[in-house]
């Protein structure tokens, strides 16, 4: 069986290879999801919340950067990754860098377990979905995740204030010692100071 981009208009689309079939089986089943949300919405006899006040938004913001980012590249939650990326390094603050492995599905949910920025539709309708069943549960949850990522910031601003003033200091105490040399150079021995030239008489060393 051809993969999708070896068939009709999306022949051509790369020269390599691509899970575009699986690319549209997640897409069918995050829109499967949402649709079939609203219609046990109404179904039920539930009604969706006219809007979200700028709190919540703020709130489930915050917590969605807060899960996506967990997912998708913290350390300690790399067995739920493993079965579908590759490991290639560590990188700063307990997270690593992988990359999607095998083919189809396989890929296709690599890719998505690999990036915060592809995961965070998820997590943000995941957080309202559960808000207009479950509100005050819901920003519970996300009162954990959004102080998680507060927290982050707080621990990234320590680091950026602490190598700031580690750089601080250094170009400190390389202009000091430049100032000592400069110093050094400067000081004149007995005799090599200028000299004084009267008329009529040979040049008289000034005094040092």
């Amino acid at each position: 069986m051809k993969a999708l981009q070896e068939t009709g208009p999306f022949t051509g689309y790369d020269s390599e290879h691509h899970p575009l079939g699986s690319y549209a089986a997640l897409i069918g089943a995050f829109g499967t999801s949402v649709v079939g949300f609203l219609g046990w919405m109404s179904a039920s006899g539930r009604r969706l919340p006219e809007r979200l006040g700028w709190k919540d938004l703020a709130l489930f913001g915050i917590a969605t950067h807060a899960v996506s980012r967990l997912v998708t590249l913290d350390r300690v939650t790399s067995p739920l990754r493993a079965p579908f990326v590759r490991y290639e390094a560590d990188s700063t603050a307990g997270e690593v860098v992988e990359k999607a492995r095998g083919e189809g599905p396989r890929r296709a949910l690599g890719e998505l377990l690999d990036c915060p920025f592809c995961l965070s539709p998820w997590v943000a309708t995941g957080f309202v979905a559960a808000s207009t069943v479950r509100p005050r549960e819901t920003r519970f949850v996300a009162s954990i995740f959004a102080l998680s990522a507060a927290s982050f910031f707080l621990h990234r601003a320590y680091e950026w204030l602490g190598e700031g003033l580690h750089r601080t200091r250094a170009q400190a105490q390389l202009l000091s010692k430049q100032q000592e040399r400069e110093a050094d150079v400067g000081v004149q021995l007995p005799g090599s100071g200028p000299q004084v030239v009267e008329a009529g008489r040979a040049p008289i060393p000034s005094p040092s």
